[in-house]
């Protein structure tokens, strides 16, 4: 091919464009000896060649594109994605009372107070938050013998429910006229009760019982008398004197745990059963005096 710019020769502009498309670089190819943009055929090219002729970029700022934005419940999307109106992405912060998350300079970041009560460590990976407690002082194992921690209906942490102690009795005098006292032995002669309820509505209760009883025996000489709880008899009276021995009477005692514990909010009825026997000689009473004590242990 003769050089194009010899002075004097004819130069068409084929000849011409055929000499540009041979310096042609990345992003340009030639068809019939016309330089023109070279579209890529890589997957996901938006890249075309638009109605006014003009490289055109779908979602690009050419030929007055934008780039679609929507905001979610937690981002405020704004900008169009051009060098005038750059993408921009705010959190969108919860204004109600209590809300710990803010937007720093340095990021992201809910701040906590340190030092509340019953909490250590400031929230950071060094220092994580951790319930502030003792070292376990006793012998036991903590797992096996600890108390609870719970959560109540105001939010304030609460302890296992406090022991308790509580107290009732029934206290019963009768005096009748003269009754013999009975042969045989451990005859029951008088029933008294105490209905006992547990107050706490959480725990069950152990009961410990106090029982107490006083009979006046009216003796004549010679005469005998006894006494006692149920089949267990305390007392036994004889009149070993010539004259009448009038209001004898010793005040016994019994003591003992209540079978089985008392449930929550529950009732148990103690019962003493007031027996007398072997009266000889005209043996007689005229006063019964009891006395029922419950002592509940809630705990």
């Amino acid at each position: 091919m003769s050089n194009p710019y010899v002075i004097g020769s004819h130069v068409d502009c084929d000849d011409i464009g055929a000499c540009i498309c041979q310096a042609a670089g990345p992003g340009l190819e030639c068809a019939d000896n016309k330089l023109r943009v070279k579209i890529s055929d890589a997957a996901g090219n938006t890249v075309t060649i638009g109605p006014d002729g003009g490289v055109y970029g779908a979602g690009g700022s050419g030929g007055g594109g934008v780039v679609a934005t929507a905001d979610t419940a937690c981002i405020d999307m704004g900008g169009q994605g051009t060098a005038g109106s750059p993408l921009t992405a705010a959190p969108i912060i919860n204004p109600a009372a209590g809300n710990l998350l803010a937007c720093t300079p340095a990021g992201m970041r809910a701040a906590l107070t340190v030092g509340a009560c019953g909490l250590t460590g400031d929230g950071t990976d060094a220092a994580p938050l951790a319930a502030k407690v003792q070292t376990w002082p006793f012998a036991c194992d903590v797992t096996a013998k600890a108390g609870g921690v719970y959560c109540d209906a105001n939010g304030v942490l609460r302890s296992d429910p406090r022991p308790a102690f509580d107290y009732q009795q029934n206290q019963v005098v009768n005096d009748y006229p003269d009754k013999t006292v009975p042969a045989a032995e451990d005859t029951w002669v008088e029933t008294r009760t105490l209905d006992v309820v547990n107050p706490d509505p959480c725990r069950p209760a152990n009961l410990l019982v106090v029982q107490e009883l006083d009979v006046d025996l009216v003796l004549p000489a010679n005469a005998g008398g006894a006494y006692g709880f149920g089949t267990d008899e305390m007392v036994y009276h004889r009149n070993r004197g010539s004259t009448t021995e009038s209001d004898f009477h010793v005040q016994v005692t019994k003591v003992g745990r209540f079978a089985g514990p008392i449930p929550p909010g529950g009732t148990t009825q103690v019962v003493l059963n007031v027996s007398m026997g072997r009266g000889v000689g005209g043996a007689t009473y005229n006063r019964i005096q009891t006395l029922i004590r419950a002592f509940l242990f809630i705990f």
